[in-house]
């Protein structure tokens, strides 16, 4: 877990969530909300919603595809040395033979 999900979950654990729960059910309240307010605008602009909708998706998928190349072409690669690593290898270089 990155670091701020670490914290989320530390200060939830010793908790009764109660307050993760209201705050859910205020979400889907609000989220119900605006699905109500713009549903008659969705119904009669369909057709721009799924295209945009689509586009969105083609962004997605083309995003995904070029982090997985991404990932698969930086695989191999070394990270840094660190300072400690960097003194005995370069010990070990000046040592005559």
């Amino acid at each position: 877990m990155n670091y701020f999900w670490g914290n989320v979950f530390e200060y939830f654990k010793d908790r009764r969530l109660g307050s993760v729960f209201f705050g859910s059910l205020a979400l889907v309240l609000v989220m119900l909300a605006l699905v109500s307010a713009f549903y008659q605008t969705l119904l009669e602009h369909w057709q721009i919603a799924l295209s945009a909708i689509g586009l969105l998706l083609l962004a997605l998928i083309w995003r995904g595809f070029r982090l997985v190349r991404m990932m698969r072409l930086n695989r191999y690669k070394s990270s840094p040395l660190s300072r400690d690593e960097l003194r005995k290898a370069r010990s070990k270089l000046a040592k005559p033979q």
